[in-house]
């Protein structure tokens, strides 16, 4: 791919990571999705709960564009972030590096902070095992609860117990299994993400020189 080619398909990524990332933080706050967006839960705990893989998957894809074009790039940072809604620009200038600047921030580092926020919303959620008892208080880490996958578990956006269906705003959860995966997608994402702001940084890896043999 060229340069060119490779802009746009770190954009669509990115734009589609953004829109999911900013869809599911304004559901989280109790508001409605942006355009309609379908793919988000209503729920606040559940359409963080997605959003964690989702965002994680998407973060890694972008990041790893991104990082390929940055090895392409040119000597300066601002040669090695890929062009958005632009055929060319010059990034040498003072407008054209607090855009490329901007464009980074938004596209990648946002997502990856709202990841963070999603992560803290699902670990301080209230866990109610389907045992009949109703009674919150399981770990989301608790291996020794997944004794079956049909449904072992709900998690809930908010828990009132004098409630014949206690856990409101409520998803399946795994114990043990399911964050044990969300964490090793978004460790993925975040070490794609350092890798690509690294190499925007510090562009091309130096090249060894060959190593040549003489005959004796």
């Amino acid at each position: 791919m060229t340069q060119s080619q490779l802009s746009k398909v770190w954009f669509v990524v990115s734009a589609l990571l953004l829109y999911y990332a900013l869809n599911s933080w304004v559901v989280a706050q109790g508001g409605e999705e942006i355009f309609g967006a379908k793919l988000v839960m209503k729920a606040r705990v559940p359409a963080v709960m997605i959003a964690i893989p989702i965002c994680s998957i998407l973060l890694a894809l972008t990041s790893l564009i991104g990082r390929v074009y940055a090895l392409r790039g040119g000597s300066q940072w601002h040669e090695r972030i890929p062009v958005v809604g632009f055929d060319a620009i010059d990034t040498g200038s003072r407008e054209g590096c607090v855009y490329q600047g901007a464009m980074i921030v938004v596209f990648s580092l946002l997502p990856a902070i709202a990841l963070v926020y999603f992560w803290c919303t699902f670990l301080s959620a209230t866990v109610m095992l389907n045992d009949g008892k109703k009674d919150p208080g399981a770990s989301v880490w608790d291996w020794s609860q997944l004794r079956t996958l049909n449904d072992p578990a709900r998690i809930c956006t908010d828990f009132h117990k004098e409630l014949a269906d206690p856990c409101i705003g409520n998803a399946t959860v795994l114990p043990g299994l399911e964050p044990t995966i969300f964490g090793a997608l978004t460790l993925a994402g975040i070490v794609a993400l350092a890798i690509h702001w690294r190499a925007v940084a510090t562009g091309q890896r130096r090249q060894l020189p060959p190593i040549t043999t003489r005959r004796r």
